[in-house]
């Protein structure tokens, strides 16, 4: 009786064997790229910066969505992910889900500073600081999620750089689009463009104490935000 409940068991996990097939995402990047800076410019922001694509971004994505587990990484990049089981053209599936994302926003309080389980997708869509954008898809013929397998799943992941959703910080500023753009940016399309040049400056009165005691060190994280001349980031006034 153990041995049959032994091939039973065996005979299960062979049929969920998970198999997948990576999606080329080159023909997908100027959509995915356009898609995500069109909802960026709709916020009324001050300081919005145009997303690029980052193929470094692309690739980790790819390589965490292939063990076909919907959950996040969690390694200090900023993440959105989706699925879809239903027949679609690639183009409908990018736009579908980048709108389930985007539609977070009727779950979201600007004046709460942080994003609530159900709006942190859009969030991080519309991060101002978040520069770099870089997704990944995936076909799989078993996907795990919310504890059960999602059969013929298409999974969409995004990565982001700097990573949004930081409860001390607003999203984005609002204001004039692109009245509060760095230095020797260039504003298109209501976004900020370009590299541009970071102001020199420290942003909170305790910078000076805090880098004296040795913060920038300990917590470079915040002072690389908060303090960034009081920790010796930039030069200049």
């Amino acid at each position: 009786m153990e041995v049959l409940r032994l091939l039973l068991s065996l005979v299960c996990v062979v049929l969920v064997r998970v198999h997948s097939e990576t999606v080329p995402v080159d023909q997908y990047k100027q959509q995915l790229l356009d898609v995500h800076n069109a909802y960026r410019a709709q916020q009324g922001a001050a300081d919005m910066q145009a997303l690029v694509w980052d193929d470094t971004l692309s690739k980790e994505a790819g390589s965490w969505i292939k063990r076909c587990s919907f959950k996040h990484e969690m390694k200090g990049r900023g993440e959105n992910l989706a699925f879809d089981s239903n027949p679609k053209k690639t183009e409908e599936l990018i736009n579908s889900s980048m709108k389930a994302w985007y539609d977070e926003i009727k779950d979201y309080n600007y004046n709460r500073k942080s994003c609530a389980p159900r709006s942190c997708h859009y969030t991080q869509v519309v991060w101002a600081k978040t520069r770099k954008v870089g997704c990944a898809m995936e076909k799989c013929n078993y996907l795990q999620a919310f504890g059960r397998p999602v059969k013929n799943a298409w999974y969409l992941a995004c990565y982001y750089d700097p990573k949004g959703n930081d409860i001390s910080e607003y999203p984005f500023e609002k204001g004039a689009a692109c009245s509060k753009c760095l230095q020797k940016q260039t504003c298109e399309n209501k976004l900020c463009t370009g590299e541009g040049v970071e102001v020199c400056e420290d942003n909170d009165k305790d910078c000076e104490f805090w880098a004296t005691s040795g913060e920038c060190k300990k917590n470079p994280q915040f002072m690389n935000k908060k303090c960034r001349k009081g920790c010796g980031i930039c030069k200049g006034a």
